[in-house]
């Protein structure tokens, strides 16, 4: 799908424009503690002109309900992407700040800081590199309010294939160690 750059764009987000957007798809959830289960994701990349990315993220427990749900079977692509949104399950407000970029074999090669926060009680620094299109980032501090579950650690990966944004993401919480706790393929809502 082509996008066009929008003119207020500032230059260090260039490589990052493709993100820029909504998404939307399906995934699952799961963790030591936590029962699988499918879900109904969307992904909102916006800016307003300054260097850096304001993303949205939204989870919802895919609708047992719905008919599309019932008539499919909860496993494969197939499955999931009949899904229909039930109970929201989290939401994550992040902003994404190219911090330097370098021309790399691979191509460009940027380097990101990440602040994401939840209305669980988490504030979470992501650091790592955006490199064409695939996307790691692992926790660098993790700061949690007194009531919310601990979470000590987090990471994030995210790649474009075949048009679609494939996301995973393990987190270190409840005592346990870095593990499996999500994964998705979204793919862009078309802009009108």
């Amino acid at each position: 799908m082509a996008f066009t750059l929008r003119d207020d764009l500032a230059p260090e987000l260039y490589p990052l424009s493709w993100l820029i957007g909504t998404w939307h798809g399906f995934g699952v959830v799961g963790y030591e503690g936590i029962a699988e289960r499918p879900m109904v994701h969307e992904l909102t990349f916006d800016h307003d002109g300054g260097p850096y990315l304001r993303a949205v993220s939204t989870l919802w427990e895919a609708d047992p309900d719905h008919p599309a749900t019932v008539s499919h079977e909860q496993t494969g692509s197939a499955g999931y992407a009949a899904l229909a949104k039930g109970t929201q399950w989290s939401t994550e407000t992040q902003y994404w700040r190219p911090v330097a970029s370098e021309q790399q074999q691979g191509g460009m090669r940027v380097e990101l800081e990440v602040l994401a926060a939840d209305p669980a009680g988490h504030l979470v620094e992501y650091v790592g590199a955006a490199l064409g299109p695939r996307i790691d980032l692992a926790s660098d501090a993790v700061i949690s309010t007194r009531t919310a579950a601990p979470l000590t650690a987090a990471t994030y990966m995210f790649g474009l294939v075949a048009s679609d944004l494939l996301w995973v993401k393990e987190i270190a919480a409840f005592g346990q160690s870095l593990g499996p706790y999500g994964s998705g393929r979204l793919s862009r809502v078309e802009e009108s």
